[in-house]
């Protein structure tokens, strides 16, 4: 005779929930499979525009987003910084970039399943849910949920910590770009020298700055180059630092001097965000102080006072 995972709970409802969990799986698959398009198809697709007569501007802004999300499932909650980062993150793992948004809702699909799965699992091998059939039903959908949301902030977290390494390391990238400059090479021989050097200690500053040195080669417009630089890594001190090459390139204005002020002028913001957390730290010490320090004191301070008052009022 069967024996049910759940005391209390028939078989039937076992395989009922499992059924359940199973085809909510397959059909998420299903639906991210039944939306892909091939390559052949995206090309056939511009072809047919093109027969049509529409602009070419059109059929790349056609073909763009189906080119960064070929499952044309939209990934809500995910700003482009995000999905840079899922494209980033699967291109190690050998996954093109036409497939990396596809591949991430199926690994989102595939943890949710699994914390629901292991929840279930867990609840019913306890024998908690004897006395309340729908506990384990509302276990696996909470643990479901976490587990949708647990890459998204995997994702968020390594943005972030991104983020921060490019800005922290482009201070230095500017000296270095400055002693490139003086010792007369163009920017993008600079770039590339700089890559090279910032390599092993600054790894994230330094694919930025390969992207945008193949954008320097590639594009025709020196700012289109720096903008898409500026539009990966959205902080104001790139945003600073592009504007100030954008515009040494188009008035001709000294390259390395305008690097040094603007390496300067990060150093200084950066100090003054320091003195800025300094000066936060006595407000953040405060609920420390009184919740640990000040009982410890007043027991110091006035306990020898209270046993010798309590020793005469026992007398």
């Amino acid at each position: 005779m069967p024996v049910s995972l759940i005391p209390g709970v028939n078989v039937a409802a076992d395989l009922t929930m499992l059924m359940a969990a199973l085809m909510l799986t397959v059909g998420g698959l299903a639906l991210i499979a039944s939306g892909y398009r091939t390559r052949d198809q995206l090309l056939a697709r511009r072809i047919e525009l093109a027969k049509l007569g529409i602009a070419i501007e059109a059929a790349e802004s056609d073909a763009a987003p189906a080119t960064r999300n070929p499952f044309r499932i939209p990934v809500r909650g995910m700003g482009e910084a995000s999905q840079r980062e899922v494209i980033r993150r699967f291109a190690k793992l050998g996954v093109g970039a036409h497939r990396a948004l596809g591949f991430f809702v199926a690994v989102r699909l595939a943890v949710a399943a699994g914390l629901g799965g292991i929840a279930f699992l867990w609840i019913g091998r306890s024998g908690i849910a004897a006395a309340q059939p729908v506990l384990p039903m509302a276990t696996m959908a909470m643990a479901a949920i976490i587990g949708w949301f647990l890459p998204m902030m995997f994702i968020a977290h390594s943005v972030r910590r991104r983020t921060k390494e490019i800005r922290s390391g482009l201070p230095d990238a500017l000296e270095l770009l400055v002693v490139c400059v003086e010792a007369g090479l163009s920017l993008e021989d600079g770039l590339g020298r700089v890559v090279n050097e910032l390599r092993r200690s600054q790894p994230a500053l330094a694919d930025e700055l390969d992207l945008t040195l193949a954008d320097l080669k590639i594009l025709p417009n020196r700012d289109q180059a720096l903008a898409n630089l500026a539009a990966r890594v959205d902080v104001p001190s790139v945003r600073s630092v592009v504007t100030t090459l954008a515009q040494t390139l188009r008035y001709g204005t000294p390259l390395a001097q305008s690097l040094r002020v603007v390496a300067a002028e990060m150093r200084n913001d950066y100090l003054i965000e320091l003195e800025e957390r300094a000066n936060r730290l006595p407000a953040y010490l405060t609920l420390p102080v009184i919740l640990f320090m000040m009982p410890t004191i007043f027991l110091i301070v006035g306990g020898p006072a209270a046993l010798r008052l309590l020793d005469a009022l026992l007398r």
